[in-house]
């Protein structure tokens, strides 16, 4: 395991660190196309207007775009909504292959949290869904629309390690906890800041 990985809590985030949020995004919008009957180049320009009106990214909620879609297509929506809230299997397949595993060891000797982003009815549900959130002490459960506000991190316990795929993020919050930035889509490294390609190597 990381020699500077000493800390008993151990954050981690959801979206690029747990849960493969692209695969996800594909399963969500193959599941649409299937109850729409369209295109997925039309569904695509679809959800991509209904982002252009969204402040910023995490403000995505399940329920708004279900919303969104059935009123553009005129169709009912809780067609749509049970993609979110039916099954569970897209979102244990939306899992990186290592996560479970990884969690259970880690689980032996550290205290595990969620340091997220975004609406926070549809990231509980990814862990729930998932079958992971057994793994983490409701007490260091941190979701915010944004991050890095003043709030979220005012909240985050001084003793934890946090691991997350947004380097600004694993940048901005090394000032107060000790952070780990888990780089999936390069082999790239930050030689200021502890740096991982996936979750195993915080085995060892």
């Amino acid at each position: 395991m990381y020699n500077e990985l000493v800390d008993k809590i151990l954050i981690l985030d959801i979206d690029g660190t747990l849960f493969n949020s692209n695969r996800f995004g594909e399963q969500i919008r193959a599941e649409f196309i299937k109850i729409l009957g369209v295109e997925e180049d039309d569904l695509v320009r679809t959800i991509a207007d209904y982002y252009s009106a969204l402040e910023h990214y995490s403000d995505f909620n399940p329920r708004e775009i279900a919303d969104f879609v059935a009123n553009r297509y005129s169709i009912d929506r809780t067609l749509l909504d049970e993609v979110f809230w039916g099954e569970d299997v897209i979102y244990k397949e939306s899992l990186y292959p290592e996560t479970i595993e990884v969690l259970k060891k880690l689980s032996e000797n550290h205290v595990l949290g969620i340091f997220s982003q975004g609406n926070q009815e549809l990231q509980e549900r990814k862990l729930t869904a998932a079958g992971i959130i057994k793994f983490f002490d409701p007490g260091y459960v941190f979701v915010h629309s944004r991050k890095l506000s003043d709030e979220a991190i005012a909240v985050l316990p001084r003793d934890a390690t946090i691991v997350d795929d947004n380097h600004d993020v694993a940048v901005t919050i090394v000032s107060f906890v000790n952070s780990i930035w888990i780089n999936r889509r390069t082999q790239d490294r930050d030689p200021q800041l502890k740096t991982i390609h996936t979750l195993s190597e915080l085995l060892g």
